[in-house]
């Protein structure tokens, strides 16, 4: 990076020595500019002269300490974006802490300095940043180029006009005038594309860095609650369930949010399979029941006796006819809702039509017109007394016309309204058909347990799945499934939530906060209204018990579990943190992780894994890592794999020579650069595959 676009990080600290030492450190490991000032006014008078990215600022200082120097950043316009970090002494942190995030801190470190604590944090201010700065280059370069097409263009249309003022001026005047208009419509259109697609990636970003952190709020009040009632402290519980219907409600806004960006930047994709649409509308009916009774409103349902099946996206059908009905119910009371379907025949085909009629306040010609627009509702004065975003009907009419259907809407105000749903009985698009005989459908070679009291249905999962090639275990209550999950560490996890021994929810939280067994999916045995609540806590899918029979394949197929790719990494070390930390960056480059606290674990689970690459610490209890390379060279299928060591440890010369004849590389803990670690890694999975593939070949 030029100096011109270096990052520029500003040291306040009055004492000379921690000024040198943060200076050196940083200046060590970052390509960053590092301005320093040893008090809060010196800090100012460099803010005037000096673009600065990043602040790194004492608390303890004389005559203007850190506190009052980040006011004073925070108070003008020009310096309030900057992030600050708080530094302190460890005995004064917890009392300065919440003050310093209060003034408008984005991090709070203390002394003495963790070199790597500091320098992790660091980077990751300088990774967001230098993101940033390229996102606006980019742009820049795009409106740039657009600008010398458009004056490009703009200079053969006017020597085309010069040539035909020639022949005739009052014309060429004319076509100039509408050559001017066509060109401010073009440059309207682009700019207003330009705006919905960066509106569209705002929003799904914002969407999924809110999602995270309300799951666990929704998870954490669930648990609370429950908590709560078994300790009898019952005035507690009406406060954590309004948390939980507020995170419920916030939760369901970003989801239909994150769909409507998805549609406008064209990522949302349709997963085609058969339907059954007797089970689907016991489970629509099902959800939706609760709602329609809240005001005292009646349900009727006129369908014919057989419903039959449709070949189409089952999620998708259901959250459309979930929210016609749930509207319905919202603006009715003590009424009657229709609910019709029907089976049409027309000239391209068979149709199926979902009719929902409401008695409700109906809407106006105008109320019609904009219904479907996003962010709209019929009126501001409806919104204020019904609630809701106005995105549901829009995400509705999207998903239809994406499956090949329509929405139409007949409403009188003050009489009602009837939407209508129709969509083709077979979807335009190429469907993924489940085979009758999943025996074939799929060649699983991975590790499942199902922890199931229900001794019929635990026994039909596991022949069904022994039959599609998995290797199934069973437990019969959660705590022997938690000591399987240990021992196997399986690829995929059955979790029925009703047993009795022990409340499966509790089972599911104890799963996903074990570092070593959180990334395992865990699919849900529930009926169909935890289903939510599942997927809030961490599970991948909910299967509803009642419909196990049909779901089971179907999910395996989609979720490729147990498919055992060239791209999974086994990581061998038994620290937990620095373990956790090392997966989390490879998942985010897209492998497949095994954790393994120790050698002995690694080895007893290598058969069913099959890494493409195994990262090493050698300083480990059990089986240390040259005990585990001694045993893996016994082995002729797996001393091929190559092997990365990650260690703090200091070596002798007689190790190093040893470690040399066994591995590709050796990196220290406190050294790696984590890009350099990725691309090592990225050349090695590749030669591996590449190995691979020529010995099949051969």
């Amino acid at each position: 990076m030029s100096k011109t676009n270096s990052i520029n990080v500003l040291i306040v600290d009055d004492n000379k020595n921690n000024l040198f030492t943060l200076h050196t450190l940083i200046e060590e490991y970052l390509d960053v500019h590092i301005l320093e000032a040893d008090c809060g006014v010196g800090a100012l008078k460099v803010l005037t002269k000096t673009k600065i990215d990043l602040i790194i600022l004492d608390v303890q200082m004389p005559n203007m300490d850190g506190f009052e120097t980040a006011q004073a950043i925070r108070s003008r316009k020009k310096t309030q974006h900057i992030p600050i970090v708080f530094l302190t002494a460890a005995y004064k942190a917890e009392e300065f802490q919440q003050r310093g995030f209060a003034i408008g801190a984005v991090d709070y470190l203390t002394k003495p300095i963790d070199p790597h604590q500091l320098i992790s944090r660091i980077q990751s201010y300088v990774r967001f940043i230098e993101q940033d700065r390229q996102h606006k280059q980019e742009l820049e370069h795009k409106i740039a180029e657009r600008t010398a097409k458009l004056l490009e263009a703009n200079q053969l249309q006017k020597q085309e006009i010069v040539k035909r003022k020639k022949i005739e001026a009052a014309l060429n005047q004319e076509i100039l005038e509408r050559q001017l208009i066509e060109e401010a419509l073009t440059n309207a259109k682009e700019t207003a594309e330009v705006a919905n697609l960066a509106k569209s990636q705002f929003l799904a970003n914002t969407s999924h860095e809110l999602r995270t952190p309300l799951t666990a709020i929704i998870g954490y009040s669930e648990i609370l609650t429950e908590d709560a009632e078994e300790l009898g402290q019952d005035n507690c519980i009406p406060d954590l369930q309004k948390i939980h219907a507020a995170g419920r409600h916030l939760l369901g806004l970003i989801n239909d949010v994150l769909d409507l960006s998805k549609i406008e930047a064209g990522k949302m994709a349709l997963f085609i399979e058969r339907v059954d649409l007797e089970i689907l509308l016991h489970e629509v009916i099902g959800t939706v029941q609760p709602l329609v009774e809240k005001k005292a409103n009646i349900l009727e349902v006129e369908r014919p006796d057989a419903l039959g099946e449709m070949q189409t996206d089952m999620i998708k059908l259901r959250q459309m006819l979930l929210n016609l009905l749930s509207n319905a119910a919202k603006f009715s009371e003590q009424d009657t809702i229709g609910f019709k379907i029907n089976h049409q025949t027309r000239p391209d085909g068979e149709w199926v039509s979902f009719i929902v009629v409401d008695n409700g306040i109906g809407m106006t010609d105008e109320q019609q017109k904009k219904l479907f627009s996003p962010f709209a509702q019929a009126d501001t004065s409806t919104a204020r007394r019904y609630g809701g975003t106005g995105l549901g009907l829009s995400i509705s009419k999207q998903f239809a016309e994406m499956m090949g259907g329509t929405i139409e809407v007949k409403s009188e105000f003050g009489i009602g309204s009837t939407f209508t749903l129709s969509l083709p009985a077979q979807a335009k698009i190429a469907p993924i058909a489940i085979p009758e005989d999943k025996s074939t459908a799929l060649e699983g070679n991975g590790i499942v347990l199902v922890i199931d009291g229900d001794a019929s249905l635990r026994e039909f999962i596991k022949k069904a799945l022994s039959k599609l090639g998995y290797a199934v275990a069973v437990a019969v209550n959660g705590l022997d499934g938690i000591k399987l999950a240990n021992k196997l560490r399986p690829d995929a996890i059955f979790l029925d939530v009703l047993m009795s021994e022990i409340d499966g929810w509790r089972i599911l939280s104890m799963l996903k906060s074990d570092s070593l067994l959180a990334h395992i999916p865990v699919i849900l045995i529930a009926m169909e209204q935890d289903r939510q609540k599942g997927i809030d806590r961490g599970a991948m899918e909910c299967l509803d018990r009642t419909i196990v029979h049909s779901q089971l394949a179907a999910i395996f197929e989609k979720s490729h579990i147990g498919d055992h790719s060239t791209n999974l990494v086994m990581v061998v070390d038994d620290d937990d943190i620095y373990r956790t930390s090392l997966t989390s960056l490879l998942e985010n480059q897209g492998w497949r992780v095994f954790q393994a606290e120790n050698g002995q674990v690694a080895l007893e689970h290598i058969d069913n894994k099959k890494p493409a690459l195994i990262l090493l610490d050698l300083n480990m209890p059990v089986m240390n890592g040259f005990e585990f390379l001694a045993r893996l060279q016994e082995h002729k299928k797996w001393c091929s794999t190559p092997v990365m060591v990650l260690t703090a440890k200091t070596r002798t010369t007689e190790e190093q020579t040893h470690l040399n004849q066994h591995v590709r590389n050796i990196f220290s803990k406190d050294a790696y650069s984590q890009d350099e670690l990725i691309l090592r890694i990225h050349q090695l999975i590749v030669e591996s595959t590449t190995a691979h593939d020529e010995k099949i070949d051969f």
